[in-house]
């Protein structure tokens, strides 16, 4: 599911914000986060961990699914330098086992870990 060139735009050292969105009672919500905290499982899952996230969470309760933006000005795109994808996916929040302790010892303040099962990646640029 995951391409090359997604997983180049998560894996590149310059830090590209990635925007998350989520819809509830009153409408869209976003949250951001940076590509090089998300993980990539090797079953094509994201894990993104999670500080904050309590509107999110409320979100994915009643509607589980997720879109994204992920993007990089520094990978080439179908036109020149610079592409990004429109991610979705069902979600669920870990907050205990394997995944969760090693990513907590990378991110101290994290309460969760924002698992995303993708669904879609479509390149935009």
């Amino acid at each position: 599911m995951l391409n090359e060139k997604l997983l180049s735009i998560l894996s590149h050292p310059a830090d590209g914000a990635v925007s998350m969105v989520t819809s509830g009672e009153d409408g869209p919500h976003l949250v951001n986060t940076w590509n090089s905290y998300i993980e990539v499982t090797p079953d094509d899952k994201l894990l993104i961990p999670a500080y904050g996230y309590n509107k999110t969470e409320k979100n994915l309760k009643n509607r589980n699914e997720m879109i994204l933006s992920i993007a990089s000005k520094k990978i080439e795109g179908y036109k020149g330098t610079g592409t990004g994808f429109i991610v979705t996916g069902s979600t669920r929040f870990i907050t205990a086992g394997e995944d969760f302790d090693r990513m907590k010892e990378r991110f101290s303040w994290m309460r969760a870990i924002l698992e995303v099962t993708v669904t879609s990646a479509k390149q935009m640029l």
